[in-house]
């Protein structure tokens, strides 16, 4: 069996690379979509999104393989539209947590998950919060595999989100 060569280079987004993530967020759509899981829709994302959270005080990370970007993932520092009353200042937030589908297999995704925990915990943060389609029931056990406790269900308009946090 190959070795996994998983070195990542993991570094905030510049502003010319939006169309890089928006692309991972689309693909990564499609690939869901493929498997008739519509938590993401790729006609739902567009470059002023990426800009915005690049803009917004949020924090846009990409990673990279040999010079070939692997996965991305986003961080916000309060979330009141999906933890409502539990959205406080001691946590952060990943979100448009996205590998591309070209590398499945090596581990990327926990990578990146690590670099997002240490990201937080750096911004002083004692909690690392997600939410995810609730009735996508593999993307909820790989977070409850990575540690994360599930909180709760939140009902948000024609889909459900779970929430998770990790201490």
């Amino acid at each position: 069996m190959a070795q996994r060569d998983t070195k990542l280079i993991i570094r905030l987004a510049l502003p010319e690379e939006a169309p890089v993530v928006l692309n991972l967020w689309q693909e990564s759509a499609r690939w869901l979509n493929s498997k008739e899981i519509y938590q993401w829709r790729p006609e739902y994302f567009n470059l002023e999104q990426v800009v915005e959270f690049m803009t917004d005080g949020s924090e846009v990370y990409l990673a990279e393989n040999k010079h070939e970007t692997v996965g991305t993932y986003t961080l916000t520092w309060s979330d009141p539209q999906i933890w409502k009353e539990l959205d406080n200042p001691d946590s952060g937030y990943i979100h448009r947590f996205a590998v591309n589908r070209d590398f499945k297999g090596q581990d990327i995704g926990l990578l990146l998950l690590k670099s997002a925990e240490e990201n937080i915990r750096h911004k002083g943060k004692t909690m690392i919060r997600l939410d995810c389609m609730a009735d996508n029931l593999r993307l909820n056990q790989y977070y409850k595999d990575y540690g994360f406790q599930y909180i709760r269900r939140v009902e948000l308009g024609s889909w459900s989100a779970s929430l998770y946090e990790k201490q």
